[in-house]
């Protein structure tokens, strides 16, 4: 009986000593700042950032694209095969880059119209 009661203590003066440093801290007030600086605080300013990013990214790609559909051109050597494939290549890469553009485009007048609304 005695071994359980000292057990029961012991859990509850732990249990107190863990807590006490959760209570404290629950008495201020912790703010997070925004990593991105005070700039992009909503999400009208947000988006064009994040969109700006990615078409940068993706501009470097459609390069990477265009040289290798030009390569696939060279290696075809008059092959119809070869260069059918070059010219699905570059169909499909100006397909991605037109809609890679209409979307920062819809995005920039979309951000526009909610930046006038306010």
């Amino acid at each position: 009986m005695k071994a359980s009661i000292i057990k029961i203590s012991a859990a509850v003066s732990v249990a107190c000593l863990v807590s006490i440093p959760l209570i404290v801290m629950a008495q201020t007030v912790q703010t997070i700042n925004n990593p991105l600086g005070d700039k992009y605080n909503n999400l009208s300013a947000f988006i064009p950032y994040i969109l700006n990013y990615v078409v940068k990214i993706a501009g470097i790609i459609a390069i990477g694209a265009f040289m290798y559909s030009g390569f696939l051109f060279v290696k075809s050597r008059g092959n119809p095969e070869g260069i059918k494939t070059a010219k699905t290549t570059f169909m499909n890469t100006c397909i991605g880059v037109a809609v890679l553009l209409g979307a920062q485009l819809i995005a920039n007048i979309i951000q526009g119209t909610i930046s006038s609304l306010k």
